[in-house]
């Protein structure tokens, strides 16, 4: 949800309960008054007014409500005597029932034994005639008067409207009133605003809210974007697991999802659903030669160049010992560390998803020994005996991954 705005004007406050602005009392406030001297002090709707003890207010519409009329005078008495007695009075004339005796602009008002002429509600006396009455000089109104013969009408500006007491202007909540937001409104103080979910972000006409397309403004995605409405998600070749945005190999011989049965291993590879292998010595599996050694490893592309892959132990000696076959030319080649150690280095670039099998054979400085008449013959896996004076050989099982991850 958004958080509540701040955007009440100079008298008003935010009230969380009704999460709209909300009117200040300044004449019942804390501290000095607002109102100095004898001056009293009158609150309105987003503000205060400062008047006269003796001032009254006049209500919008036709004007005040006139006056009441004063008491009638006590009787005179007659010459020489006592007052008349009230059963002897003689009956009131009504002095504005013939001629006007008053002005045009006046109206004549029959009192008991004579009458008065006074001005209509919202005239003034100016010496013997009867003038309108500017009440928007008084300031009576929030916003805006318009003044008119015998009245006055207050007017509130756009986004308000007139409130119950005929002068103040209260505002106009244009989110519950069908607003054209087409999906967040917030009301504001004498208007609102259009807002959008995450992902999407408002038009140039204030109202409509577009996709934001996370891809184009480069999300951290390892391998491809996909937009989707308010969001994005990163996707992943088969084979891996999607985190954070990076690929993660799933290591399909730890997830039991693998088609190796039997007494067959399985190997994981990147990218892959394993490799399945026969360890010597399980039976049910093709047995292997006692002087042959396989490895299998795994490893995605590489793409800085030499890299090393796998490094080597053997007897101490010359290294011209090493023999590397059935790599691409070129593409691996072997560096000698120590006098009993070597380093099988990338020296091209490799492309994948592929497998490979590299041997690295370690040739005997005499006759190569004769083979054991008890040694099991070769298996599926293996090639015929190398030819020479190979002592030991190497089959590296290599399997390339199709992404850098």
């Amino acid at each position: 949800s958004l958080p509540p705005p701040q955007e009440c004007s100079d008298g008003y406050e935010w009230d969380p309960e009704t999460e709209h602005c909300k009117d200040v009392d300044e004449c019942a406030a804390e501290g000095p008054p607002p109102c100095r001297g004898s001056m009293k002090c009158l609150n309105h709707f987003g503000g205060y007014l400062c008047l006269p003890r003796s001032a009254a207010l006049l209500s919008p519409g036709p004007g005040p409500a006139p006056a009441p009329p004063p008491a009638p005078p006590p009787p005179r008495p007659a010459p020489g005597g006592p007052a008349a007695s009230p059963c002897c009075a003689p009956p009131d004339v009504d002095e504005c029932a013939g001629p006007p005796p008053c002005r045009p602009s006046q109206d004549c008002i029959n009192l008991p034994g004579g009458f008065e002429c006074r001005c209509p509600p919202g005239y003034r006396h100016r010496h013997t005639e009867c003038v309108d009455e500017d009440e928007c000089q008084f300031r009576w109104c929030q916003h805006s008067c318009a003044n008119s013969p015998g009245a006055f009408a207050c007017r509130c500006h756009p986004g308000f409207s007139l409130g119950p007491d005929g002068r103040s202007c209260l505002d106009v909540d244009e989110c519950s009133m069908g607003a054209r937001c087409s999906q967040r409104c917030l009301n504001t103080f004498g208007s609102f605003r259009c807002r959008c979910r995450p992902g999407f972000v408002l038009g140039a006409d204030g109202h409509e809210c577009h996709d934001v397309d996370e891809c184009r403004a480069g999300v951290p995605c390892q391998h491809r974007c996909q937009n989707l409405p308010g969001g994005f998600s990163c996707l992943c070749p088969p084979g891996y697991a999607e985190e954070g945005g990076l690929c993660r190999d799933r290591d399909e011989c730890t997830e039991g999802s693998h088609d190796c049965g039997g007494a067959q291993s399985c190997l994981n590879t990147f990218g892959g659903n394993g490799t399945c292998v026969c360890p010597g010595g399980v039976p049910g599996c093709a047995p292997r030669p006692r002087w042959l050694l396989h490895r299998f490893l795994a490893i995605p592309q590489i793409p800085d160049l030499p890299a090393g892959i796998f490094q080597l132990q053997h007897p101490p000696g010359d290294p011209k010992r090493l023999r590397l076959r059935g790599s691409p030319p070129g593409t691996f080649r072997l560096r000698a560390l120590t006098n009993h150690s070597s380093l099988l280095e990338l020296a091209r670039p490799l492309a994948g998803p592929r497998q490979l099998l590299l041997e690295v054979e370690l040739l005997a400085p005499g006759p190569r020994p004769p083979r054991e008449p008890e040694a099991p013959p070769p298996g599926p896996w293996d090639p015929p005996p190398p030819a020479g004076r190979g002592l030991a050989l190497l089959r590296l099982h290599l399997a390339v991954g199709a992404h850098p991850f």
